[in-house]
This record gives C-alpha cells, structure tokens and sequence, in this order.
C-alpha cells in the first residue's frame, strides 16, 4: 500500500473530513429515504412507483462506482472527489425542490451520480491512508460511522416527515456536503495519495478512457432496473415498457463483458478496461464479487421494504417504522465492528466470518418469510431483524477487510469499487424485483373485492386504506402482510446463494488479517 510516513495534519484532516464524512452521508442518504417512502408517494400521489424513489439513486449510483475510481486513477482523488461532491450536494437540493416524481426521479439519478464518486473514492482513500496493520482499526472506524448514518437514517426520516415535510430528507444534505467539501478543499494534498515522491504519473489522455465499455455498463445496469421498475408500477410483466428493457439489457451485459474480453487481448491498447478481464478469471475475486451481490441484495432489500410493511400493514406512521428498523440498523454495524476484532484478536480468517454471517442470514429470512399474517404486530419481528443484521454486518466486515488483500495494488481502486457496485446493484434488483412481485399479488388478491377504482386509488397512496370500511382494511393490511412474506420467499434463494459465492473464495491457505 501507499506510504504513510507522513501522517500530518492534512491526512488528520482527510481522515476526518473527507474520507470519514463522505461515508456518512452516502450511508444516511440510503436508510434516511427508506422511512420517508410512503410520506413521499403519498405526497405525490404514486405509491405504484415508489420503488424508483430508490432504485433511480441506485442506477447511477451502482453504473458510476468503478467509472469514478477509474476516473480517479486517470486524474486524481482529490479533484473527482470535489466534482461528486458538488454533483451530489447541487442534486440533494433538486430533490427537496421537486414538485413531482418525475422532478423526483431525474433529480434522484443526478444525486446518484454524486453519491456514488464520494463513496467510491472514499473508500479506495481509506487503503491508501494507512498501513495493512491499521487495516482492521480504520475498518472497524467506517463500519462505526457508517453504523451512525444507517441509525440516524430511518430515525431522522420518520421524525422529518412526520415533524415538517419530506423535502428537508433530501436538504439535510446540502450544508453537510459544503462542509465536506471544503475540508477535501483545504485539506488534502493535490497529488494524494503521491504527495512527496519524484515520480510522476504520467498526464491521462482520453484515449486512455474507455468509453464503451462505460456506455455499455451503464446500459445495462439502467435498463435491468428500469424493466423491473416498469413492472412494478405497471403492476404488469407482460408491457413492451417491462419486458423490453429487460431483453436489451441482457444484450448490452453481454457486449458489456465481450469488450472488457476483446481490450485484454489487445496487450497494447492504450484503453485502461473500466472492469479489467483479470477479474474474472479469478475465482477469489469473482467470489468476493458476487458475494457482495448476494448480501447487498439482502440487506437493502429489507431495509426498503420493511418500513412499508410497518406502515401499510400495522398503520405506522414514518417515526415510528424508523424506530422499529433499529434492531437491524444496529445490529448489522456491530456485526461489522465485532467481525473485524475476531479477525484481528483471534486471527480468525475472514472468510470463516462470512460463511457464519450468511448462514445467519439465511435463517433469518426464513423465519422471517414463514412469520404469522395474522398476527400483524408479531413482536418475535425484532429478534429476527437482530440476527439478519448481524449476519449481514458479518458479511460485509468480512468482505472489507479482505479487499486489499485479494487486489492487487494496481487493481484496488477499481476492485474495490466493483465490490461495492455489487453489493448496491444487488439491493437496487431484487428490490425492484420483489417490489414488482408484491404490487402484481396485492393487485391480483384485491381485484376480488375492491373495485379497479379503488385499487388504483390505494397504488396512488397507500393513505386511501384509512378510508375503507374497516373490514376492508384489515383485508388490504393482511394482503399486504401476505406480499411481504412473498418477497422474503424470494429474497431466501439470494441468501442461500450466498452461501456458495462465500466458498468461492476458499483457499488452502486462508487469508489472516495482521
């Protein structure tokens, strides 16, 4: 790793500033939405399309995580890092001026542009910070702050909504990303993480950039996600606006991979691979990879989809499902936090963490999924949250401190942003798959008693249940309850998935953490 002889007061303050600041905001940004879902479809009359209050931030989010780290290995930490955080404090505010859910939406997808530079870059910054010793303590600092956002999120966004309006969920962004802004500004050398060394990298050129590829990743990241999301607010799989995105984006996945393949070939191509080939013929890291996937693909899905559950089955208002996601919020950052002491007091390889950890998961969402419908405020709810959480927090400690291990020094910038492109392109999928799922059996369970008009009214806003008689409500409260324990069926196939991508990476001697 880089040198880190000179710990000055400069890299104190990227510690603080920057690296660690960067890392609150993009994890508050997630959970703090989460709550604020229904106020905001309410708001805006689209329940139907709730899905895509997350899955817009995600598209761009996940497309752009390893462009940035390729693009900061071209052209600087400190300068990409500046222009993701004026991309997403400028867009923070867009989404807390937007008048409808298209604004919303458009909005969304800039901020995710943003959100995923700061976080990508950030977290290479961390590597390059310190020494492999610190590696577990500067971990275990991450998780913790990361811990903070995802507890502060879902608590502060049940209290904004309920308090004032929606909007400041967005706005809370804009200071706090002038304030990190202006700490990388002042703080960080212009050459980080070169700073005191003759050599100089040579100056990039855009031929160096490799725009196809870029295109490609993009395409089909966004359209995957758009067709799930068209499904899920067309209530429908079988639309030309589902199924089309969904056919061009295996397309494009496919050229996607077929160029990375072609410029390895190409031993002198000057065009740096924003995936390089390498990867993929590496069991090890296509393990830790899709491994990732797998866990991403749980955990965002659980904190999207049950605060809805609390409000549209129980009748909770947005505080208080915040409230009731805190057993997991919590959990999972202790998860993280006690992974990485076991691997450093007990020298436990990682590896063996997250196989418990995606064991944990897997009996989570399996009790979860097979939970009483008819027993709406089940309280055995928090404890299954509490051991889904950590094994989640298991899982992703594991993974960050094997990164810089499994990388190579030239590869760990964009390795390790493609582990986190992974673990968000999973959650931003199976959301809007199992989204897509729920709102078709709620359709098609309704349609028996309530009228079309009615069902429409209801995937406009959910507040439309309160006006019901109320034996229909306690009807629509328990098809709802029935969706959600269909989408946690679903949700156990990635779980159990995990399990097997985890022993891809077993080894004959297993990585141990200084």
């Amino acid at each position: 790793m880089t040198s880190t002889t000179s710990q000055d007061g400069s890299f104190i303050s990227l510690q603080q500033g920057n690296l660690f600041l960067g890392i609150l905001l993009i994890n508050f940004e997630i959970t703090i939405v989460s709550t604020a879902v229904v106020s905001i479809t309410n708001d805006l009359e689209e329940f139907a399309e709730s899905s895509w209050i997350l899955t817009a931030y995600l598209i761009t989010y996940i497309a752009g995580l390893v462009i940035w780290a390729k693009m900061s290995d071209l052209f600087g930490r400190k300068p990409t890092c500046i222009i993701a955080i004026t991309i997403f404090t400028a867009f923070s505010g867009g989404c807390g001026a937007a008048q409808t859910m298209s604004q919303l939406i458009v909005c969304r997808a800039f901020q995710g542009i943003g959100g995923s530079g700061l976080y990508s870059i950030s977290s290479v910054m961390l590597y390059e910070l310190v020494p492999p010793v610190k590696y577990p303590l500067y971990t275990a600092s991450a998780i913790a702050l990361a811990a903070l956002g995802n507890t502060m999120g879902p608590i502060f966004g049940g209290l904004i909504t309920e308090k004032s309006t929606w909007r400041w969920v967005f706005l809370l962004n804009v200071p706090l990303g002038v304030i990190s802004g202006a700490l990388l500004l002042f703080s960080v050398p212009g050459d980080f993480p070169n700073q005191g060394k003759i050599a100089r990298r040579e100056r990039p050129r855009l031929q160096n950039i490799d725009f196809v590829g870029t295109f490609l990743m993009l395409s089909a990241v966004a359209l995957i996600v758009s067709g799930f999301d068209q499904a899920a607010s067309r209530l429908s799989w079988t639309t030309a606006e589902a199924l089309g995105p969904l056919c061009a984006s295996a397309v494009a996945c496919i050229a996607f991979f077929l160029s990375q393949y072609w410029h390895a070939k190409r031993h002198q191509s000057p065009i740096e691979s924003v995936f390089p080939w390498r990867f993929c013929q590496s069991r090890v890291i296509m393990g830790i990879i899709i491994s990732s996937f797998m866990f991403g693909a749980i955990s965002i899905t659980f904190i999207f989809e049950l605060p809805i559950r609390y409000q549209n089955v129980q009748g909770l208002n947005s505080l208080q499902a915040g409230l009731r996601l805190l057993p997991f919020s919590l959990s999972g950052p202790i998860g993280s936090i006690l992974s990485a002491g076991l691997c450093k007091s007990l020298r436990i390889p990682p590896i063996y963490i997250m196989i418990v950890g995606s064991i944990l998961q897997v009996l989570g969402i399996i009790f979860t999924s097979r939970m009483s419908t008819t027993d709406l405020n089940w309280n055995g709810l928090y404890g299954l949250e509490v051991l889904i959480g950590i094994g989640f927090g298991f899982c992703l400690g594991g993974a960050t401190l094997l990164i810089p291990f499994i990388f190579e020094k030239e590869d760990l910038a964009v390795g390790t942003a493609a582990t986190v492109q992974f673990r968000f392109l999973g959650g931003a999928l199976v959301v809007s798959l199992v989204t897509a799922v729920g709102n078709s059996w709620v359709r098609n369970e309704l349609s028996g008693s309530l009228s079309p008009e009615q069902i429409f009214s209801i995937f406009r806003s959910t507040d439309v249940i309160d006006t019901l008689p109320v034996s229909l409500q306690a009807m629509v409260r328990h098809e709802f309850a029935e969706s959600f324990s269909l989408q946690m069926r679903i949700v156990i196939g990635f779980a159990a998935t995990g399990i097997l991508t985890t022993l891809l990476m077993w080894q004959k001697s297993q990585i141990h953490v200084q």
